[in-house]
């Protein structure tokens, strides 16, 4: 069973899910279910769902860009974790090429669009009729609330982390961490894992050429290629937050779990 809660407009998760997601969806590891959510944080008054989101509720917030991702996976919500199937990784990859649009520090060339939007819809084969009929008129509904609550306190266990947070059987892993090799880990006789660690499956330096071959792919407006470089360089940022001393956040959109608790009065919740 594998968890990922990435924040919607966060550099690090667009990092991690375009490093470290899509290698591992395209290794096939057989029997592994999946939940990928968006991580909004609950209300710090009513440790509840924001009931203002999703909706625009200030520059930047992940409320704000919600809709695209909590649609693509609206199907979903019931069952998951949920297994791989074709269409459910049309939908994570779909909300790769989504964050990567809408983090807070994408290439000055990446919009948000409604067009953007649809380019991922369109690169990834997910269903875009469904998600633009849902983002029309987006609502959280029980499912998506009751998920987060729990994902809340999911993550509030482990102090010090960040964005994304990434469980293997209910156990929290490095967000540098691939997670092919998280996951093999646990199947040490599991053929596929064998295979795509013998043909370096998982380095991120082959995303391109391996994954991204289909010109399908290098389509999202030079998108592809550009989310694996920034990853790259993102991922010095990753290890670095990771490490770095806790002190104030004021102005910057990276949560720590402690944030969770005693939020300072007024305090404006944004994610990374």
């Amino acid at each position: 069973k594998v968890e990922i809660y990435y924040g919607p407009d966060c550099p690090d998760s667009a990092a991690y899910l375009a490093m470290y997601v899509q290698p591992f969806l395209y290794a096939n590891i057989p029997g592994v279910n999946m939940t990928v959510l968006p991580f909004i944080k609950n209300d710090p008054h009513t440790n509840e769902f924001p009931a203002d989101c999703p909706g625009t509720v200030i520059l930047n917030h992940p409320c704000a860009v919600l809709p695209a991702p909590m649609c693509a996976f609206q199907p979903w919500l019931k069952e998951m974790p949920a297994e791989l199937t074709m269409e459910y990784k049309d939908a994570i990859n779909f909300a790769i090429c989504d964050v990567a649009f809408a983090n807070s520090q994408a290439p000055a060339t990446f919009t948000h669009t409604q067009a953007d939007i649809d380019r991922c819809a369109s690169h990834t084969g997910a269903e875009w009729y469904n998600i633009s009929v849902c983002m029309a008129d987006p609502v959280a509904d029980e499912d998506f609330k009751a998920m987060m609550v729990a994902a809340n306190a999911q993550v509030k266990e482990h102090r010090g982390k960040s964005t994304p947070f990434i469980f293997v059987d209910d156990e929290l892993i490095n967000n540098t961490q691939a997670l092919l090799d998280a996951v093999c880990a646990k199947l040490p006789d599991n053929a596929k894992c064998a295979a795509a660690h013998a043909t370096n499956l998982y380095e991120v330096e082959l995303q391109v050429s391996r994954f991204y071959g289909a010109p399908q792919w290098l389509a999202w407006t030079g998108a592809v290629s550009t989310i694996v470089g920034v990853a790259l360089m993102a991922s010095r940022t990753i290890t670095w937050y990771n490490h770095r001393n806790l002190r104030d956040q004021e102005g910057h959109s990276l949560v720590h779990i402690d944030e969770l608790e005693s939020p300072k009065e007024g305090a404006v919740f944004l994610h990374n």
